[in-house]
């Protein structure tokens, strides 16, 4: 499974075509687990046999490698459906291991969200929100102005709504390490999941509560040992998509620091919710089993279209609330 992380990473840094053989060397044949580096002189070694002649496992390993690699050619490897469909089910049986597990987790780099400030910076940098946009979602263009959709006075719960719904973003950012867009079902799954706004059409009071309301949604939907395990957790029960009330109310007060990061959080939903609007139409039931995988074990909800399209107005609508602050 190392050896195909590796190589969709390859693929997503060339962003190109390639070839089977590129990938038969720099780590790829090295087995998952960490404690059998110590060992890698003397697997060599072993490798080699008495007489220097090199056994057939190393031929093997060099042939997955370019079965794998020739199996994942030409697919857009942000498809997870895609990706998981080419797989053979040995491979799959494996990655569920990994999951059980929660090794998935020592597959992911390190995660710097895109709203995350500098602590303790006494260094003022001129250009600082400019260079942090460069990181941030693409805003949505042609934002409707609120006054043509809505004659009315807004409702000051929107306000504490939209804190309820960012804080929910921030957990299921965090989660996917920033890469929640290679899999938009399971991502509005969890989104939806966490915000009480968005799953009830809930009204927040408070921007306190609206937080914590989706601690504790994370802690009662969704998150037994079952929807642990399934999603990599490697404690059943903790609470694997909240990391810490703190942690939680600080992403929420950055993401709501300024209007940019607002409308870029929001427009990242929005693609989000209509990537998996259109990934709905598909009825192969192949294609979308590695989307289900997670959602069905966590209890995470299973969205219909009629109710992702209430939720892209409802996104929508946001967007065109938050843009009005311009002109306040």
């Amino acid at each position: 499974m190392r050896k195909i992380y590796d190589i969709l990473q390859r693929m997503r840094a060339t962003d190109a075509g390639f070839k089977p053989e590129d990938f038969d060397a720099d780590g790829l044949d090295n087995p998952l687990d960490s404690d059998d580096e110590q060992h890698e002189d003397d697997e060599e070694e072993d490798d080699e046999g008495v007489d220097g002649i090199e056994q057939p496992f190393t031929e093997e390993t060099d042939q997955d490698d370019e079965d794998i690699a020739a199996r994942l050619k030409g697919i857009d490897i942000n498809d997870a459906d895609e990706v998981w469909s080419r797989l053979t089910l040995k491979e799959q049986n494996e990655f569920q291991k990994l999951i059980a597990s929660g090794d998935i987790m020592k597959l992911m780099p390190d995660y710097k969200p895109w709203w995350s400030k500098p602590k303790h910076s006494k260094i003022v940098v001129i250009n600082a929100s400019a260079e942090q946009q460069v990181n941030a979602p693409e805003i949505q263009k042609n934002i409707p102005k609120f006054t043509d959709i809505c004659k009315k006075t807004p409702s000051p719960c929107l306000h504490y709504n939209l804190w309820n719904m960012l804080s929910a973003y921030a957990c299921i950012a965090r989660f996917f390490s920033g890469e929640q867009r290679t899999n938009a079902s399971e991502a509005v799954a969890h989104l939806v999941n966490l915000s009480a706004t968005l799953k009830y059409g809930t009204n927040f009071e408070d921007a306190e509560d609206a937080i914590v309301s989706v601690e504790m949604e994370a802690c009662t939907t969704g998150n037994g040992p079952a929807g642990a395990a399934a999603v990599g957790s490697a404690k059943g029960g903790s609470n694997f998509l909240v990391e810490s009330r703190e942690q939680l109310q600080e992403d929420a007060r950055q993401l709501m620091s300024t209007r940019n990061n607002k409308l870029s959080a929001l427009s990242d939903i929005l693609y989000l919710l209509q990537s998996a609007k259109a990934l709905s139409k598909r009825k192969n039931p192949e294609e979308a089993a590695f989307q289900k995988v997670f959602a069905l074990a966590s209890g995470s909800v299973e969205l219909n279209r009629a109710k992702l399209t209430q939720l892209v107005k409802k996104v929508e609508f946001m967007l065109s609330y938050v843009t009005r602050e311009e002109v306040i």
